[in-house]
């Protein structure tokens, strides 16, 4: 079997793992760089030729001074390669002011001890030395001091204000969070503007942008959506039902009292007739509303027994073609001598009459209306056949809706309440079936409808 690939960035569930796992490694990771990067690197080296040489030169130069006071101040004025004037016996520094703030002394403690110079490396300076001289017979110990070269990169970092770093990640991971709860909370705000929108009476409000998502909040927005729109289409079928039954049932009703008056005028049972075939038609709309929501509401219990679905059609015709008589039509079955059916005779019988008499209502006089049944692979087909219009493409699936016509004109050849076939799809609904409908073509020209009914030969038993 095949496996499908799932994508988990799909799931908000993984992406909040994701995002927080990733916020841990990248503080492990910030944590170590800063370490690196605020690490004391004091390191305490050779001198190199090279600038044992220029110390040389240089100390040549300052032994000319006559005093100490004389060679302070000329140090005083070099801004670059300074010489820090350290007096051995009291090991007091002459210029300290000219060392870094916050630099450890002990150092150069540490410096003179060595007998030979060497080059010491502490953060942003360098000293070399120590260099002992002596100045009108008064010893010094003198040591070069030079800025060490910046470093670049994430080892720069050590060089900005204490505060900088600490504020800078704080600002990112700010920005990180609130982009985090924006993709949550946004959507979740539009899902909730949008289903109080529907709640006050905007039945056409979805939600859009949110549906688009693939993960966990899209497919709640998917299923607002879906919801709403089976919420408006069950509200609309409300409406039209209340529309279609009041104006189905004033009318039997206007003619059972004009029937009722003129038989109070004029005596004799002549309207008794007329009367009881009214009520009739208004006790036959009501069953049929009756059957529909017991069905739409999965209330109907199936009574299920092995029924011979060739003598049930043979049947339907005989009833069916009184109805079919004063057009002149003919019903034509074509089936094996004997199919044998698990299903619910009342329920399936309706289901098919429904159909058949749709098809004699829409053909014209003298048409043949053909039933054809069928067996293909444990599945029953019935098809019927009629000569009628046709309908349009887009109105395919809808006529199996309930209350749904074609045309809103109500005559009295295309009366109705538009439950037939709505009744027959949930009845198909019921025998774990399905039904469908497509126009019969005579080359460019549509000559009538087909409707099949598909069942199982026999029903799953579901506990």
């Amino acid at each position: 079997m095949q496996l499908n690939w799932v994508n988990p960035w799909r799931y908000l569930a993984f992406r909040l793992f994701s995002w927080f796992w990733l916020v841990l490694l990248l503080t492990i990771a910030s944590a170590w760089l800063l370490a690196k990067a605020f690490l004391d690197d004091t390191v305490i080296r050779r001198l190199p030729p090279g600038v044992h040489e220029q110390a040389e030169r240089m100390l040549h130069s300052l032994q000319r001074f006559d005093s100490v006071e004389d060679l302070l101040q000329r140090l005083n004025r070099r801004e670059n390669n300074r010489w820090l004037l350290v007096d051995p016996v009291s090991q007091r520094i002459l210029n300290a002011h000219i060392l870094p703030r916050g630099f450890d002394q002990s150092w150069l403690t540490e410096l003179s001890q060595f007998d030979k110079p060497r080059l010491f490396l502490h953060r942003h300076i360098s000293l070399a030395g120590p260099f002992f001289v002596r100045l009108n017979g008064q010893p010094l110990v003198l040591y070069q001091q030079q800025p060490r070269p910046e470093k670049h990169g994430l080892l720069g970092l050590a060089q900005l204000p204490e505060l900088t770093i600490p504020l800078l990640f704080l600002l990112v991971s700010a920005l990180a969070s609130i982009g985090l709860a924006l993709t949550i909370t946004r959507p979740l705000r539009q899902l909730q503007q949008h289903s109080l929108q529907f709640a006050g009476g905007d039945l056409t409000s979805r939600v859009q942008q949110a549906a688009s998502r693939s993960d966990e909040i899209g497919e709640l927005a998917r299923g607002f959506n879906t919801m709403a729109s089976q919420i408006g289409a069950l509200l609309q079928n409300q409406q039209r039902l209340l529309r279609d039954i009041s104006h189905e049932l004033r009318s039997p009703l206007t003619r059972a009292q004009l029937a009722i008056a003129l038989e109070q005028r004029q005596g004799g049972g002549s309207q008794l007739p007329r009367l009881s075939q009214e009520l009739n038609k208004i006790d036959s709309m009501l069953d049929e509303l009756l059957t529909f929501s017991r069905l739409d509401a999965g209330q109907y219990q199936l009574q299920l027994q092995d029924i011979d679905l060739v003598e049930l059609l043979e049947e339907i015709i005989q009833v069916n073609q009184i109805e079919a008589a004063p057009k002149q039509q003919q019903l034509q079955l074509e089936a094996p001598t004997q199919l044998l059916v698990e299903a619910d005779s009342r329920l399936l019988a309706r289901a098919i009459e429904n159909v058949l008499r749709n098809a004699i209502k829409y053909s014209p006089a003298e048409a043949q209306i053909r039933l054809s049944l069928q067996l293909q692979n444990g599945q029953v087909q019935i098809c019927v056949n009629d000569q009628g219009p046709g309908i349009p493409p887009t109105a395919l699936v809808a006529i199996f809706e309930p209350f749904y016509r074609v045309s809103d004109a109500r005559t009295a050849g295309a009366g109705g309440t538009g439950l037939g076939l709505a009744i027959a799809a949930q009845a198909m609904k019921q025998h774990q079936g399905q039904i469908s409908a497509q126009n019969r073509y005579q080359g460019d020209t549509v000559c009538g409808l087909q409707i099949c009914l598909q069942l199982p030969q026999h029903q799953e038993q579901v506990v």
